[in-house]
């Protein structure tokens, strides 16, 4: 009986360090996230700029003042422009402009490989996926700068750095200083007083 006793006393404490190791593992995934988060859009924009397959573009957030192509001795942030890598050209020829409405298929993850958010399952084919629909003036910024540089059938790898996406502060689920990476896939436009078809 006293071993029974033992050996339930041990499985208990093994059970709360495990439980313990669990929570520290939980809490260290997310340890020292706005220096990981500046590291990782730091290498992603010095892979941008050498642009060694000639598929990366460079945006500045949309709601910042353009640089000035003739001032060759500001500093540049990092932190205010978004970086794109066309994965496909689509056949489009225009691009949504702030106003417009759009149908998007999208996911997007942390820097550590995690899925903050998908509008479909497993993997990308526009023949029978449901696109998203959304206003591009209701989306986070970085989302909204890239958008109105894609054209229908695009789907680009979008780097967002955590100013133009949920900023400083952690909002609902998303952690503060969280630069986010989304796969995009723009399906269609829809200008201001367009009526947006139901989906076939």
């Amino acid at each position: 009986m006293k071993r029974y006793f033992g050996f339930l006393l041990t499985l208990c404490v093994a059970s709360m360090f495990f439980a313990s190791c669990e929570e520290t593992e939980e809490k260290n995934e997310y340890a020292n996230w706005r220096v990981r988060n500046q590291q990782v859009i730091d290498s992603i924009a010095e892979v941008a700029e050498a642009n060694a397959d000639g598929k990366w573009r460079i945006y500045k957030a949309y709601n910042l003042q353009a640089d000035d192509p003739n001032d060759l001795t500001t500093l540049k942030d990092v932190n205010d422009y978004v970086y794109c890598h066309v994965d496909v050209a689509g056949s489009g020829t225009v691009s949504p402009i702030y106003t417009d409405s759009i149908r998007t298929n999208y996911r997007a993850w942390y820097i550590n490989d995690v899925v903050l958010d998908e509008s479909f399952k497993g993997p990308l084919d526009p023949e029978v996926i449901v696109p998203f629909e959304s206003a591009m003036s209701g989306m986070i910024v970085g989302w909204t700068t890239a958008l109105q540089y894609m054209h229908v059938g695009d789907v680009w790898t979008v780097y967002i750095p955590y100013k133009l996406a949920y900023g400083t502060t952690a909002s609902n689920s998303v952690p503060a200083y969280s630069s986010l990476k989304y796969l995009i896939n723009l399906v269609g436009i829809y200008p201001v007083g367009t009526v947006i078809p139901e989906w076939q």
